[in-house]
């Protein structure tokens, strides 16, 4: 007994057809072009990926500052438990006196940021 498509069925299949195409005009174009400018690729090829590679690597690198910086603003290591307190905000500076001069003292990290009402 032949099978039987539903309107829904028959749509993706026409959709799917439809983007099988476009990929496969997309990927022939880009071929014709790359055969076309082919000397100019070789020279300006390296240039521009050795361009994109450090901005890459730039981008990265200002990432992975930004992470570390937020996890130093807005956590704070308790040496005694071996975790990171999560804060509410950044501390100002004349609070973060404070919390090094009440941590000297001998004062639990948490009930002093409880105090001063900062704990995320």
């Amino acid at each position: 007994m032949a099978k039987v498509y539903t309107m829904g069925e028959l749509e993706r299949a026409r959709k799917k057809a439809q983007i099988r195409e476009w990929v496969q005009d997309k990927k022939d174009k880009a071929t014709n072009w790359c055969y076309a400018y082919k000397n100019e690729i070789l020279t300006y090829g390296p240039v521009v990926v050795s361009g994109i590679a450090a901005g890459a690597k730039m981008l990265s690198k200002h990432t992975a500052q930004a992470k570390e910086q937020d996890l130093k603003d807005l956590y704070v290591y308790s040496h005694r438990t071996g975790h990171y307190i999560k804060l509410r905000r950044k501390l100002k500076t004349s609070e973060w006196a404070e919390f090094d001069r009440r941590k000297r003292a001998g004062e639990n990290e948490y009930d002093i940021l409880a105090d001063m009402k900062v704990l995320g």
